[in-house]
């Protein structure tokens, strides 16, 4: 699925995320737009680990990857469908979220990206600043930020 008529729409399980598909869906029905549902599990190379977890991060990062798909990707999409989306594609990556959107709705050609305001967000995020609203800064095409 590349170029236009594209809608990138971060999603991570939490009810604004499935407010986003929603309200993705709406929009997409407006303009032909194909939807491509996109989930980033937040990794940092710089974050320390030790060797006890360094030896089982490929067994954890499968996992991670598996729920993501199970518990994230698969339920959106489906509610995507059930609502009426008539393209819908699924995604997921490692690294940091609001890049990987911002470069994932380049390469696609995105027209918009869509995420939910707030996410399954800590104490840490409410003082430093979302994933929706780093997004909302870095990116280079319109985002549309779903309470």
């Amino acid at each position: 699925m590349t170029g236009t008529n594209l809608y990138v729409v971060g999603v991570d399980g939490s009810d604004c995320s499935r407010r986003a598909v929603e309200f993705a869906v709406k929009q997409a029905a407006y303009g032909g737009h194909k939807l491509l549902l996109a989930n980033v599990i937040h990794w940092s190379g710089f974050t320390p680990l030790s060797l006890e977890e360094m030896m089982n991060r490929p067994l954890h990062k499968k996992e991670e990857e598996r729920l993501a798909i199970e518990n994230v990707l698969a339920p959106l999409s489906d509610l995507a469908k059930k609502k009426g989306a008539s393209e819908v594609e699924t995604y997921h990556t490692w690294g940091n979220p609001a890049r990987e959107l911002k470069k994932l709705a380049k390469e696609r050609g995105a027209e918009m990206i869509i995420v939910g305001r707030r996410g399954h967000s800590s104490f840490t995020d409410l003082l430093l600043g979302s994933v929706a609203n780093s997004v909302a800064y870095i990116s280079d095409r319109p985002v549309v930020l779903v309470p």
